[in-house]
């Protein structure tokens, strides 16, 4: 008897069987079809709905899945953000700012490619850093002293106090079995240095950390108020902090222990417990004595005494550098390089913006003459902003070009017109001219040509939507630009900012000095 739950296969039911199952199952489907014939547009139109929803539902999950996927942090990626800024640095028109920092950019190119991984010694004056570096490297490289301000200058020096195996990291361009790996250990000016230079030096040792791959942050004791911020920031960065609490010789057993203690509350935030090591650069000496009678030393009288050196004990300190190198060298270094490409690249886009902001200047003082010598010499009963736009016009196509923005004449036309009605409604032209002429009462020589405060009043208005129309394009993503809602909000706000920031009593004098002396030399 066979077995009602077992399933059957094709294999073992009679040719005969499966060819009449196949017959029955292709009759069912084409009477289901001439069943439907007369409601195939229904049912083409239902299938048609069907599959554009699932094609859109595939296509909203594939575009957020791009959308979320997160950029990869690698050489290649650092590779893609230096030619970047190789591309912005060929922009600048300065030809020794456009070299300088092309040489940081190929700096960084290079350090990247040699696998220059740097250490930083930071600290406050006198705090040890120039010990601590000679206790690492086992050799005295450094001078240091008790007084403050020992070091004066950076100091760089080949650390190779590790040995790393290869461990496949092949440098950019260059074969995989030529990978090496640099340490360079640099001993930086301390800061709360006070006198001649101390700020300076105290600048340059910040920017070394903040340009450090590793940094070792000094401290001989409790932090100091000065101490932590500096030590919270850098780790604000993500820069991977190692604390080295150093001349613990100086303190009790105890004394050194509630330290320690307070040094690991106070960093808990931002720094784990196991980077926060105690040392002893540069123990002081001990005086050694030597008795004739050794046994009784309480009741003899020493025959010698002489003071000896103590060894350097920073062992705690050389182990947890070892530990970061070995696992953390190439995201480090990686993570470390972003962040001094990125600076590089604010750097690069503050000079390209300084450099435009002057092209726009002069731009702007060119059109507002325009508007003054126009107005000047076909006198209106009012100035009719509208009417005077079509200098504007012109004036926001050569901003435009300057900020690499290009728009056509239609739009500069719609942006002149939209920051004209803006300067209208905020009431610009009636407080600009009660400005404008009283400052004419005060000055002989505007005061003889007093036909000219419409001319002069044109003139402001022109630099103060130029300005605006900057200001608006500086603030704005490297996108196409458009007339919209948010466009007017963002340009009534810039021209009531610009217009406030020029109501200066100093300014105004200048300004219709300038503007006068203009039109009457025309």
């Amino acid at each position: 008897m066979l077995n009602s739950r077992k399933v059957l296969s094709s294999k073992s039911l009679p040719k005969n069987l499966l060819l009449g199952l196949g017959i029955v199952s292709i009759a069912a489907i084409a009477n289901a079809l001439f069943s439907l014939e007369h409601d195939w547009h229904l049912l083409s139109i239902t299938t048609l709905m069907i599959g554009g929803t699932l094609l859109f539902v595939n296509v909203r999950q594939s575009l957020a899945t791009t959308l979320d996927q997160p950029t990869v942090l690698d050489r290649n990626f650092l590779v893609k953000e230096l030619q970047q800024a190789q591309q912005a640095i060929a922009k600048i028109a300065e030809p020794s700012k456009r070299e300088l920092l092309s040489e940081q950019a190929q700096q960084i190119a290079s350090n990247l490619q040699k696998n220059h991984f740097r250490i930083v010694v930071f600290g406050t004056g006198s705090a040890g850093k120039t010990s601590v570096i000679n206790a690492l490297l086992g050799r005295k490289v450094g001078k240091t002293a008790a007084t403050i301000g020992t070091t004066i200058a950076r100091q760089e020096y080949s650390y190779q106090g590790i040995d790393f195996s290869p461990v496949g990291i092949a440098p950019i361009h260059s074969e995989p079995n030529k990978s090496k790996r640099q340490i360079s250990l640099l001993d930086t000016p301390g800061v709360q240095e006070m006198g001649d230079g101390g700020l300076e030096r105290e600048l340059e040792a910040l920017q070394l950390a903040r340009n450090a791959d590793l940094m070792i942050f000094v401290t001989a004791g409790d932090l100091t108020n000065t101490e932590y911020r500096e030590l919270d920031r850098l780790a604000g960065l993500g820069k991977r902090v190692i604390l080295a609490f150093n001349k613990t010789d100086l303190y009790l057993p105890s004394d050194r222990e509630w330290i320690l203690t307070k040094l690991k509350e106070r960093t808990e935030k931002f720094l784990a417990e196991k980077d926060i090591v105690a040392i002893s650069a540069q123990p002081s000496p001990i005086k050694v004595r030597q008795f004739a009678n050794a046994e009784d030393s309480f009741n003899s009288a020493a025959i010698q005494e002489w003071w000896e050196d103590v060894p350097p004990d920073v062992m705690a300190l050389k182990e947890r550098i070892e530990t970061i190198l070995s696992n953390e060298w190439e995201d480090l270094l990686i993570q470390n390089t972003h962040l001094q490409i990125e600076s590089l690249l604010q750097e690069i886009n503050g000079t390209i913006n300084q450099e435009r902001r002057q092209d726009a200047t002069t731009i702007i003082n060119r059109y507002q003459i325009v508007a003054a010598t126009t107005v000047f010499a076909n006198p209106i009963p009012a100035i009719d902003l509208l009417a005077g736009a079509a200098i504007n016009t012109q004036m926001l196509i050569d901003l435009a070009k300057i900020y690499e923005r290009p728009i056509s004449f239609k739009q500069a036309q719609q942006f002149a017109i939209t920051i004209a009605q803006q300067l209208l409604q905020l009431g610009c032209v009636e407080i600009a001219t009660s400005a404008i002429a009283s400052c004419f009462k005060v000055n002989a020589l505007t005061y003889a040509i007093g036909g000219s405060m419409q001319a002069v009043t044109a003139a402001y208005l022109t630099h103060i939507g130029g300005t605006s129309f900057v200001e608006y394009l500086e603030q704005q993503p490297q996108t196409t630009i458009s007339i919209n809602s948010e466009t007017v909000t963002a340009l009534q706000k810039l021209c009531q900012k610009t217009f406030k920031a020029l109501q200066g009593d100093r300014f105004f004098l200048d300004f219709v000095t300038n503007i006068s002396s203009r039109i009457v030399s025309i």
